[in-house]
């Protein structure tokens, strides 16, 4: 399952241009990446809800879709949240009886999903929270868990003194089929059926993955993550940077362009240069530009 219907109002005015799913990130859309991982982790059946602009996002992503695995869509007139996503996705499920992966598509993120499945499966979870350590775990909602890696709390409640650790939930976890009849109608699965769970006592596994962890919120951030795939300090499979630079084929390397992303049909006026920027397809760059976004109608520039 691929959480792909929000809003992404942090991320304007960029995504008053795009839809989030689809933003431009090192010149692919930004949900692709999590379908990337999704079938290189054997993944072979995905379903992806939409809301905003839902049938432009829906051929984005399936002109995005590795070959071999199969894509459809749910598609949400209101939105529902992540917990009224799953519930009325889950018809779609090719088998109902199966364990789901689920996954933001705004994030990049490259977890060992086939352990933390049979760690699922062997230890008989109703779901696995894949989850990472970070200085401030409380800023993005602290999980406790305790010895054996089973989560005591939630959002720091209850105060369980079983808990060893606190971290980051990732956003990946994995869900039995019958955590889906604890799915809300609407609203959040972490604040209505993991809630439920962890007051209850019931088998929720917490397994930590230190895999690099990137959450494009605001527009600040998504500008440090492009730079950062453009000069390696972020890699990913079929990301190749040229000479710093992620640039489409037909435009070679030159030292008036550095640190940047260049979409496809970009035009760059004589005489201008390019420094730490990104450029979305089919702008026009008409003035020299350093430490911006520049997209066909807006031109933010970062401090």
């Amino acid at each position: 399952m691929l959480l792909a219907a929000g809003l992404g109002t942090r991320l304007r005015p960029l995504t008053d241009l795009r839809p989030k799913p689809i933003v431009p990130v090192a010149n692919r859309p930004l949900a692709a990446f999590a379908m990337e991982h999704l079938a290189r982790s054997g993944v072979r059946s995905i379903v992806a809800n939409t809301h905003p602009h839902a049938e432009r996002v829906e051929f984005v992503l399936d002109a995005a879709r590795t070959p071999g695995v199969k894509l459809c869509f749910s598609r949400e007139e209101v939105l529902l949240g992540t917990g009224g996503g799953l519930r009325k996705a889950h018809a779609l499920f090719d088998d109902s009886q199966a364990p789901v992966v689920v996954m933001n598509g705004d994030t990049l993120f490259a977890p060992d999903l086939r352990h933390a499945r049979a760690e699922h499966l062997a230890r008989g979870a109703v779901a696995t929270m894949i989850l990472r350590r970070t200085p401030n775990p409380e800023r993005f909602g602290s999980i406790g868990v305790d010895e054996q890696g089973w989560v005591r709390s939630l959002l720091g409640t209850p105060n369980d003194g079983r808990v060893r650790e606190a971290l980051m939930f990732t956003g990946v976890h994995i869900l039995a089929p019958e955590a889906f009849s604890a799915m809300p109608e609407s609203g959040c699965v972490i604040r209505s059926a993991y809630r439920s769970w962890v007051d209850s006592g019931a088998p929720v596994l917490g397994i930590i993955d230190e895999s690099p962890w990137a959450d494009l919120g605001t527009v600040s951030e998504y500008h440090r993550l492009n730079l950062e795939l453009a000069s390696g300090l972020f890699t990913w499979p079929g990301v190749e940077p040229r000479d710093g630079c992620i640039l489409p084929a037909s435009v070679e390397p030159s030292p008036d362009i550095r640190q940047s992303i260049v979409g496809a049909d970009v035009e760059v006026r004589g005489g201008v240069t390019l420094d730490r920027c990104v450029v979305w397809p089919g702008t026009t760059v008409t003035r020299s530009a350093t430490r911006a976004v520049i997209t066909p109608e807006h031109r933010i520039e970062l401090s």
